[in-house]
């Protein structure tokens, strides 16, 4: 009511209307009810509405000249997965007007300087195989040869020219798997069967120790490189007989798509904090775990880079024997894939 006595106008909010003292007199002026939110509310759409169109005008534009990039940018990365993935003749190719057409160049030549390598790897290994074995095979005859050596002394070098033999096949093992492109040879064997009749002959080879096949789950484990399970296995049992006091553990299990093959030893263990180390090459453990002869420091990090090339894993835990559980598990396959080691 002041402001009214004042003169002022007064807006009521509720009713929408505006009034106003007329001078002089007991009377007022009333405007309204005036929708004026109507109009503000048309104006907000008509706002959102124009800032919609401009967005949409920009954006558009940006659209059409991102969409080849993004596309090109998609390529790289497929591209470069593959190549990942070891196939080494992927190459990627852009027109010349591209905006990245040099970085597909410095791509290719990346690629090219990789392969290289690997072939030049590649020969090296060849030619170290042939180079190494040639010498041993000539010592090992002359030593058959020669009537100087007590028959101790004979026992004792063809052990160590043994030795020399199964290093140098261990080394070219390791490095053949340690590249990409190393392609399985798979099959579809029946591999309960298999296992058990590999055991039984790992058990008439060292009649000294228990070698007890416990579990072998029957079911299709499907294709397999058995050149490279054989290993796998023979190098798992060597190093739990290396270690063990008695008793080693075989046991073979299928759960869904995954296969698991464990070794167990009742021998020293391995300490929770070495177990992943074990795995890499040429690593010496604690004096418990490395009292015996024999071996080169290779055979589990062979292991692993099996593992690796068929997409499964291997690690170590405690065994119920009170030793160590080495357990080798991969992804079965019910057709052969196209895959390479990485």
């Amino acid at each position: 009511m002041q402001h009214l006595r004042a003169g002022d106008i007064v807006a009521l909010d509720d009713q929408y209307t505006f009034i106003q003292r007329i001078p002089r007199s007991h009377y007022v002026l009333s405007v309204g009810p005036v929708p004026y939110l109507y109009f503000l509310h048309e104006m907000r759409l008509l706002d959102l509405a124009l800032m919609a169109f401009i967005a949409i005008s920009l954006a558009f534009p940006v659209f059409i000249w991102m969409r080849p990039h993004w596309q090109e940018m998609l390529r790289i990365e497929t591209a470069a997965q593959r190549f990942g993935d070891g196939h080494l003749t992927e190459r990627i190719h852009f027109d010349s007007m591209s905006s990245f057409a040099r970085l597909g160049v410095a791509f290719n030549q990346m690629a090219d300087n990789i392969n290289a390598l690997i072939a030049s790897k590649k020969q090296l290994i060849d030619g170290i195989a042939h180079e190494l074995r040639t010498p041993l095979v000539r010592l090992r005859y002359r030593l058959e040869m020669s009537e100087n050596l007590t028959e101790a002394e004979s026992q004792a070098l063809n052990r160590d020219i043994g030795q020399l033999e199964a290093l140098i096949e261990e080394l070219l093992t390791y490095a053949r798997l340690d590249r990409p492109q190393n392609e399985l040879k798979l099959t579809t064997p029946n591999f309960p069967a298999w296992i058990r009749d590999h055991v039984e002959d790992i058990q008439t080879v060292n009649p000294q120790r228990e070698i007890a096949l416990t579990d072998v789950v029957a079911g299709n484990y499907g294709a397999l490189d058995m050149r490279l399970m054989e290993r796998v296995l023979d190098n798992l049992v060597n190093n739990a007989l290396r270690y063990s006091n008695q008793r080693i553990q075989i046991s073979l299990t299928l759960q869904a798509s995954r296969a698991t093959l464990r070794v167990e030893d009742d021998g020293p263990g391995i300490a929770p904090d070495e177990r992943e180390r074990v795995f890499e090459p040429f690593v010496r453990l604690d004096p418990s775990r490395d009292r015996a002869t024999g071996g080169c420091g290779l055979g589990l990090a062979i292991v692993h880079s099996i593992a690796q090339a068929m997409a499964g894993e291997v690690h170590c835990e405690a065994s119920s024997l009170g030793g160590a559980c080495f357990c080798f598990s991969w992804p079965v396959y019910h057709q052969l894939p196209d895959f390479t080691s990485a």
